[in-house]
């Protein structure tokens, strides 16, 4: 048996894996590569389970529920729930910061005409950048 063969078996037997997403991104190998590699397995008798119609889960036949209480791990993550929102929340922080900025020098500007446009302006640079920071977070891309 091939190296991949191998670290299929063991993915689907002793981590009890059911996605073939996940067995892919494990393997490196595309997903149709592994449901090919999972119906010979089967054939051969060296898993005992079905693929999904839609092809994307395996489900073994042999499955025991275990009596023992369910213990929280770190789960991997999927490679398309890998986003990083620390740059928009960055700049929706510093777009709050300068709306703020901007709208105590609308309020103290008093009969000063100048410094009330400056104040305006300020505030609504900074709700554009609010905007923007919300807009990148809001790009997260979604499963297809």
């Amino acid at each position: 048996m091939t190296n991949t063969r191998e670290s299929l078996v063991h993915l689907v037997t002793i981590d009890d894996l059911s996605s073939v997403q996940m067995m892919s991104s494990k393997l490196g190998i595309p997903q149709e590569e592994v449901r090919t590699l999972l119906t010979e397995l089967t054939q051969e008798g060296i898993l005992n389970g079905y693929l999904t119609e839609d092809g994307k889960r395996y489900f073994k036949h042999d499955a025991k529920v275990s009596e023992a209480p369910v213990i929280q791990g770190r789960e991997d993550v999927p490679d398309f729930m890998k986003f990083d929102t620390r740059p928009g929340k960055i700049a929706a922080l510093f777009g709050l910061v300068v709306a703020v900025i901007g709208s105590y020098g609308l309020m103290t500007a008093g009969d000063n005409i100048p410094m009330e446009n400056f104040g305006a302006a300020l505030m609504l640079i900074g709700v554009a950048v609010i905007m923007a920071g919300c807009f990148y977070i809001s790009m997260r891309k979604t499963p297809s």
